[in-house]
């Protein structure tokens, strides 16, 4: 019950900002982007479109790499990282995409034919997929090994994720601002979620004593 409260206190910032995205018009969103806009740069469009590449293939890769170094090792305590990664970033892309669905939020050049997007995007815009990606892998590499040295790097490309989006103008500020708290919720989330179970089994199964 504790734990189903905290999800829902995550969870309350992302209705919120969903009850506002649709009362648009010329409001921050629109600013923002208009502004970045206006500060493109042949350097920066591919520096911030290699840096939103990165996205999948790093969300994929970590996983990966947990599990064979796990299997090469014969270290059961890696694998189950890699499979906390795995359910961890199953849970973001579920919430992400149903909310996705549910909003049904335009694409801010679909919205403003004047704003002018350096990629285009197929579905909805709330939230963003890459930023609650992003900052889910960042937020449980930070949870697995919450050293400076693996925090700091794993933020930073996250927020620069969570920046190209705007940058490409594929994204709204706010669908970045909820994609980090998706992302980052559902890592925490699934930590307890392991932490409940694993309580759970010790519980009904207890190890027993030899006199």
């Amino acid at each position: 019950m504790k734990l189903f409260k905290k999800a829902i206190l995550i969870l309350i910032p992302v209705f919120f900002v969903v009850s506002h995205t649709h009362a648009q018009n010329d409001n921050w969103d629109i600013r923002v982007l208009r502004n970045i806009e206006e500060h493109r740069t042949d350097s920066k469009t591919s520096f911030y479109k290699t840096i939103s590449a990165t996205t999948i293939p790093f969300s994929l890769a970590a996983p990966a790499a947990y599990l064979v170094t796990g299997m090469i090792r014969h270290d059961n305590d890696l694998k189950k990282t890699a499979l906390y990664l795995t359910e961890s970033m199953a849970i973001t892309q579920f919430i992400t995409f149903s909310t996705k669905a549910i909003v049904n939020r335009p694409r801010p050049y679909e919205y403003d034919p004047t704003l002018k997007p350096v990629v285009i995007a197929n579905n909805a815009s709330f939230p963003s997929g890459h930023t609650s990606a992003a900052f889910n892998l960042a937020t449980s590499l930070t949870i697995i090994n919450p050293k400076w040295y693996v925090v700091v790097p794993a933020f930073t490309w996250a927020s620069l994720v969570g920046y190209s989006r705007l940058y490409l103008g594929v994204h709204y500020p706010s669908d970045v601002i909820v994609g980090a708290i998706v992302g980052s919720g559902s890592a925490w989330l699934s930590y307890k979620l392991n932490k409940w179970m694993k309580g759970k089994k010790k519980k009904d199964h207890p190890p027993v004593a030899f006199n």
